[in-house]
């Protein structure tokens, strides 16, 4: 069994020229002196702290990178302690090579990414008692323990063992932190390497082929996989390896006009969302408010109340553990209930008629746009009475029946013949729609016309929509302190709810969801979905209301909250409290590394109230300076180090004594007297704060001094003018002054008397701000019972598409598995077989998956739909010095694609057969991709003589797929492959990303080679983003995921006039563009707002991709 160990032959393996290893001559940071360290091993036992091991694994992690090793080893030397434990070793190194990373040293995030994953190993040797090695007993055990699905026992034990044979450990170090984190805590299970996962799902997705030809695929998909050519969706990568997973990403049905076919569809719904995947229903079908219900006139209720049970479904049904239902609900533009349904998430009307949490979409037609552009009426009318009095379904119809059969409405109208509709101007209503964009970045827009225009199986139906499937460092405080909610998923705890305990099981409730940046008087920030709650109080006499964060304004006044006592049996005392809060205001290092205090002045006699470094000269008496210099203990808490959480009472308070006497200043109003603590350091204040939210205390943050010149000593007796960084300071009123008293309190420098106030006067928090960051991240939360309250950062507040083919009610719900080609690791003589793989792989999902209902796995055996699709487009132009403006290149590279994926389809039938409804289809007729012509790509392609052979070979042989390739947005599984998401440019070319244990860097793979090629999104032409994509779409037969990203500063766009912001036209151009330019479908609209040009994430939901 292989146990991996970083040698120096393997870390030589992992060189790659950029950068040679330092050889332990060299020393480092870390010297003898250390190895008097006394660290707590992974099995409770103490040891010696071995440098020469620390040596070798910093060496191994950095090897092969541009980046010095010796650097490292300084960080950490800061960082270690008497009583370290080898996990908070390994855990200070990582941070320390995050915390250098940057644009110009951006490979510290794979040394970071390496470290990551050698303690992967080291947990796994642990739990099992080996690492690499055996592979079939792995098999075995994860068989015996039901987490590994049977079907992988088709291979005999020889295979198996034949198989463990071609795992490459150094793969598992090809991934940055980002990357390794999200790879070992969302898709690997209990005690499982990430070869042995991505060789599992190898050999599954292979184990459906011929016998003699099954091993040869599994190593083409493992390879391929493991070298992250290919990248897995959600579903097939979670789901795969375990018993009765599903490996479909997206469904979209519709609903029929009947109870039956409603809450058939609801149940399905739950089905699709219990499994993992995103689902999109339309709803055009359904009667309009106030249409008739048996004979009944204005008694429908229309669509909203259907709406708002399938919203609720998607809260219910929690995706496998891990993301929330993800729900897209689409409605056509006809519709009587358009403008309800535009308003369906916004906080004003009945409540009962609102449903948050799904994602709204507007199916658009081509009839619609035309009276746009021409500033024309529009009708909207109910399906229910055009059905009864002309026996058609509109939902179905689209291009010319669609434009004749609703000139016949409108004359009908004109008649008196249709009763119940409204006329409404169509450029007014294009409008309101980009109201809603603007202000929430949805609905999102399907081009019916252009998507059916497309569809090669016209024969048996048409499309009714597409479907798009959808902040963790936040702390909530807990009986057990301070912690982020991130931390505590699938725990029961005891939160406070302002003014009691209350048990709570958190939840994750989404993923990759908007978020956007409240700013609060008392210094705090808090980072939250546009819907979460707020509970807002205008005065002392008025009652509450209920806001949330998207309407929040500046100025409005949150409710009040009483703030317990957190303690606890277990609670231990803080090493050296009362010195190390002295040493977080007063301290510094010297050039050596060494904790130091300077005592000058009246704090000279604090002297023997602190603890000393032991067996050396401690403290040195410098009389000119009149100062004290002490030696600190070497093990005493890091500068800044706040004893949040798990620490006693006693403790905590005599920190804070310390910090006080060091940088503590009492402020008096008359009787009153009131505590304030200044800092450069904003976030060690705001730690604070959270500290005395445990010891039943409210406080604030706020600025102080600007940054700017101050005239200070200069340590020569002298003063000068030095340039000082902002300056804040932490305010504690009278009355928390007097609890902290009544808690046991006592400072030696600061003198103050207890005195409890006449009244308790605290202010209301404030809101400041509402930061619109284009952050898109993982968000968490809980019900809470009794008040529906929880505080989040100390703030009290309320809990909070691209693939697509027929579909017939109650018949057939169109399913589609997808993948991505990994442009950023591919060349271009390896993109014929990367397509080919994909194909075959995708394929086989389809046998190997099981649908949650029977209309699912009806539609997978009539049409076979699968998905390739792309990522890191961006990164392939950068390696080769091109832009989004490149439209011929980006041509070349996706005929390239449609090409070899077609060409492999129709390979795959001539071995298994044509998908059932072949016969008849554009296919059949020789059509190729989106339905287009042979003589089209002949004028078009850059090798046309090849598509007419592949038109006649489809012909004559069939194709296996009736949709073969889609491109998803692939947000997360991007950061896994290393890559940048889908086909956009990136939002910013190097940016810290906020995660649950902290800041972690985010960067394309060649940002350093190629800094100047990657366009930032929030800066660039979103014109150029269109006709970019309008290119790829004529190569791809179903979607791509396009988000619009516009900036309203003023200049971006209009460098020649500084002064010239974006205007509403020029983004209603944008769009119009889209369609007329043929793109299948509008997701996402973002907006950088004025003078917000932070370096946050940007990202977008995804088809659990």
């Amino acid at each position: 069994m292989q146990q991996i160990v970083p040698t120096s032959t393997r870390t030589n393996s992992l060189q790659n020229g950029n950068h040679s290893t330092v050889s332990n001559s060299t020393g480092g940071q870390l010297s003898h002196h250390h190895s008097k360290i006394q660290v707590i091993k992974r099995n409770g036992s103490n040891a010696a702290l071995n440098v020469a091991k620390i040596r070798e694994v910093v060496e191994w992690a950095c090897a092969g990178k541009d980046v010095n090793p010796i650097a490292l080893e300084a960080g950490l030397t800061t960082r270690l302690r008497n009583g370290i434990t080898t996990r908070e070793i390994q855990d200070n190194l990582i941070n320390c090579a995050l915390e250098m990373c940057s644009p110009e040293e951006p490979d510290w995030r794979y040394v970071a990414g390496r470290l990551h994953i050698w303690s992967l190993w080291k947990d796994v040797l642990a739990a099992r008692g080996y690492q690499y090695g055996d592979y079939e007993q792995t098999v075995k055990t994860k068989i015996e323990n039901k987490l590994y699905d049977q079907r992988i026992l088709v291979y005999s034990s020889q295979e198996l063992q034949e198989a463990g044979s071609w795992i490459n450990s150094d793969w598992d170090t090809d991934y940055d932190y980002a990357g390794a984190v999200l790879l070992t805590s969302r898709y690997l299970l209990p005690h499982e390497l990430p070869q042995e996962a991505l060789l599992t799902c190898a050999l599954l997705l292979a184990s459906v082929e011929t016998p003699e030809n099954r091993l040869k695929w599994a190593r083409k998909f493992y390879e391929a996989i493991a070298k992250r050519q290919v990248s897995l969706a959600t579903p097939i990568l979670a789901n795969l390896r375990i018993p009765n997973g599903s490996l479909t990403s997206c469904f979209i049905s519709a609903l029929d006009d009947n109870l039956e076919s409603i809450f058939s569809e609801i149940a399905n719904t739950a089905r699709i969302s219990k499994n993992g995947g995103g689902v999109g229903i339309n709803v055009s079908r359904i009667r309009a408010t106030g249409s008739w219900v048996m004979n009944k006139p204005n008694a429908s209720g229309g669509v909203i109340p259907w709406i708002k049970i399938l919203n609720d479904t998607a809260i219910a049904v929690n995706q496998g553990g891990r993301r929330a239902g993800a729900v897209t609900i689409s409605l056509d533009i006809w519709h009587l209930d358009v403008p309800e349904f535009l308003e369906m998430q916004t906080e004003n009307g009945d409540q009962r008629r609102k449903a948050y949490d799904i994602f709204p979409q507007l199916v658009i037609t081509d009839e619609f746009m035309r009276r746009v552009i021409h500033k024309q009426d529009w009708t909207l009318v109910d399906p229910y009475e055009v059905r009864t009095k002309f026996g058609i379904e509109l939902a179905e119809l689209w291009g010319e029946e669609f434009e004749k059969v609703y000139a016949k409405i409108e004359a009908a109208i004109l008649n008196e013949e249709i009763l119940l509709y409204k006329r409404v101007n169509a450029r007014e209503l294009f409008k309101h729609i980009m109201r809603s964009q603007l202000e929430t970045g949805m609905p999102y827009l399907a081009f019916k016309d252009t998507i059916n225009r497309a569809n090669p199986n016209k024969h048996e139906g048409y499309i009714p929509g597409v479907n798009l499937c959808v902040a963790g460092e936040t702390k909530i405080l807990t009986d057990r302190g301070q912690i982020a909610i991130a931390d505590l998923v699938g725990e029961k705890v005891n939160i406070w709810n302002g003014s009691e305990w209350s048990e709570v099981l958190i939840k994750k409730t989404g993923e990759n969801q908007p978020l956007l940046k409240v700013h609060f008087s008392n210094g705090e920030d808090l980072e939250c979905t546009y819907y979460h709650h707020f509970w807002v109080q205008d005065s002392y006499r008025s009652q509450p209301r209920l806001v949330q964060a998207k309407d929040l304004n500046p100025g409005d006044k949150l409710i009040k909250y009483r703030l317990p006592l957190v303690e606890s049996e277990n609670d231990l005392d803080f090493p050296d409290a009362y010195t190390s809060g002295l040493f977080s205001g007063d301290g510094s290092y010297s050039l050596s590394r060494y904790p130091e205090l300077d005592l000058y002045g009246e704090k000279k006699n604090l002297v023997k109230d602190i603890t000393t470094q032991r067996n050396v000269i401690a403290i040195c008496d410098d009389v000119k300076q009149d100062r004290l210099l002490c030696k600190l203990p070497l093990d005493i808490a890091a500068k800044f180090t706040v004893p949040l959480n798990g620490y006693t009472i006693k403790s905590r308070l005599e920190w804070l004594a310390g910090l006080l006497d060091a940088e503590g200043t009492v402020a008096r109003n008359g009787s009153n007297e009131s505590l304030e603590i200044a800092s450069v350091n904003r976030q060690f204040l705001l730690d604070i704060r959270l500290m005395l939210q445990t010891l039943g205390v409210d406080s604030k943050v706020t600025p102080m001094d600007e940054m700017g010149d101050q005239f200070l000593p200069d340590g020569k007796g002298s003063d000068k003018d030095y340039l000082c960084q902002a300056k804040y300071r932490l305010l504690i009123s009278s009355i928390g002054l007097f609890q902290l008293g009544q808690l046991g309190l006592k400072t030696h420098r600061l003198q103050w008397t207890l005195r409890e106030p006449s009244r308790e006067a605290s202010q209301f928090i404030k809101v400041v701000e509402v930061e619109l960051t284009c952050r898109r991240d993982d968000t968490y939360c809980f019900n809470e019972p009794l008040r529906h309250l929880g505080m989040f950062n100390g703030i009290l507040t309320g809990q909070c598409t691209e693939s697509f083919s027929n579909v017939k009610p109650g018949q057939e719900s169109h399913c589609c598995n997808l993948i991505s080609l990994n442009l950023a690791n591919l060349e271009e003589s390896e993109l014929a077989e990367a397509c080919k793989i994909s194909v075959r792989l995708l394929d086989n999902t389809i046998d190997l998956t099981y649908p949650p209902f029977e209309a699912a796995k009806h539609h997978n055996n009539l049409y076979r739909t699968i998905g390739v699709g792309c990522m890191g487009l961006a990164d392939w132009l950068a390696k080769r010095r091109l832009s989004y403006e490149h439209l011929t290149h980006i041509s070349h590279l996706f005929e390239e694609i449609g090409y070899w994926c077609t060409h492999s389809s129709m390979e795959l039938a001539k071995e298994r057969g044509a998908y059932t409804c072949f016969e008849g289809s554009d296919w059949s007729k020789g059509q190729l991709i989106g339905s287009k012509p042979v003589e089209w790509f002949l004028e078009n392609a850059h090798h046309p003589e090849r598509w007419a052979k592949l038109a006649a070979d489809i012909q004559q042989y069939g194709i296996r797929n009736s949709h073969i390739t889609a491109i998803a947005p692939n947000t997360s599984s991007s950061l896994v492959q290393g890559c940048t998401a889908s086909v956009l440019p990136v939002y910013s070319r190097f940016f810290y990303d906020k995660w649950a244990k902290g800041a972690v860097p985010i960067a394309p793979p060649y940002i350093k080679e190629s800094f100047w090629f990657y366009p930032e999104n929030k800066v660039y032409d979103q014109n150029k983003v269109v006709k970019a994509i309008a290119v790829m779409q004529q190569w791809i037969d179903t979607g791509i995921s396009m988000e619009l990203l516009f900036n309203l500063n003023g200049g971006v766009y209009f460098p020649e006039d500084p002064e010239r912001f974006l205007k509403a036209k020029d983004i209603y151009d944008t769009l119009i563009l889209a369609w007329q330019e043929g793109c299948k479908a509008i997701y996402y609209i973002r907006t950088v707002q004025k003078d917000n040009f932070k370096d946050t994430d940007n990202s977008c939901s995804s088809c659990a991709n």
